[in-house]
């Protein structure tokens, strides 16, 4: 739940189709950065893009384990039917800067994806889709997750 929460908070902030009521690129001709070119336009347009990189990166971070590979330890993979293959640390650390590039890759592939797919809200289903639903579900999501860790933890 968490996960569904933080990802379509995500692409609305990240102001791309279907949250993109403010800029409506195929109503705005150029969308609102028509008076810019060169540049000015080249910053506003990275900066877009560093906006679903860096919530990728973060749902890869909070949600799939940022770094981390399957049985991959410090010093190698050590499988659960006992078996372990040993490499050395830079082999290591490449494999583990390797997977949270794939994933955070993955997940920018998914929001250009849902992009190209998902036609645009209007400005009065949004406001209801983040105040009637999101808000009320996180809170949810929040309280009944304090409720189970204080339900579950042991007491001394």
């Amino acid at each position: 739940m968490a996960f569904l929460l933080f990802f379509t908070a995500a692409i609305a902030e990240t102001k791309r189709i279907p949250f993109d009521v403010p800029e409506a690129e195929s109503e705005l001709v150029a969308g609102y950065h028509v008076e810019y070119s060169g540049g000015k336009f080249l910053m506003f347009f990275a900066g877009e893009f560093a906006e679903i990189v860096t919530a990728a990166g973060l749902t890869t971070t909070l949600f799939f384990g940022g770094w981390q590979v399957p049985f991959l330890m410090r010093d190698g993979f050590h499988f659960p039917w006992g078996g372990s293959l040993l490499l050395p640390h830079l082999a290591v650390t490449i494999l583990q800067v390797g997977a949270f590039t794939l994933k955070v890759i993955f997940f920018c592939w998914l929001q250009i994806l849902l992009r190209w797919s998902l036609p645009r809200f209007r400005y009065d289903q949004v406001m209801r889709l983040g105040w009637k639903m999101l808000l009320p579900l996180a809170l949810a999501n929040v309280a009944v997750t304090a409720v189970l860790i204080i339900a579950l933890q042991k007491n001394p």
